[in-house]
């Protein structure tokens, strides 16, 4: 029995070599794996503290940009408020003053369309008439 003892120590002993020569393989190609995704990892994280710096002072920039234009579009927009409401005060005050002067207006051209301008020409003309004589007299005294 002592030699049945010893081959399945033996038997035994080479399993367990094959085993661990296999469990350092797997553990080598393991380590060389983690090692390339390390460098992976590593160079995607340079990258981005790269991209980091460059980007992220011109975001800045650009940010501060449209802060100013959107303060500046906002003032515009005030303004054009403001200029909206005198237009539409002018407009309403425009309608007021037809609306008073509408009528003395209108009562003024009907007082001209009943001036009789025809008794009003023969009237300067008899006052020439009369007048003339006067005048051609005085005009000698000058």
């Amino acid at each position: 029995m002592g030699d049945t003892e010893n081959k399945e120590q033996n038997v035994t002993s080479a399993n367990s070599e094959e085993l661990l020569i296999e469990i350092r393989n797997l553990t080598k190609k393991k380590l060389f794996w983690q090692k390339i995704s390390t460098c992976f990892i590593a160079a995607i994280a340079g990258i981005v503290l790269v991209t980091m710096v460059i980007v992220i002072p011109q975001l800045e920039a650009t940010l501060n940009h449209i802060n100013d234009t959107a303060i500046k579009a906002q003032d515009s927009l005030n303004e054009a408020n403001t200029m909206i409401t005198s237009i539409t005060e002018a407009s309403e005050n425009f309608d007021s003053l037809v609306a008073k002067n509408g009528e003395g207006l209108t009562s003024a051209v009907e007082s001209m369309s009943k001036i009789d301008f025809e008794g009003l020409n023969e009237a300067i003309k008899d006052l020439q008439d009369a007048i003339g004589p006067l005048a051609a007299f005085m005009s000698k005294f000058r």
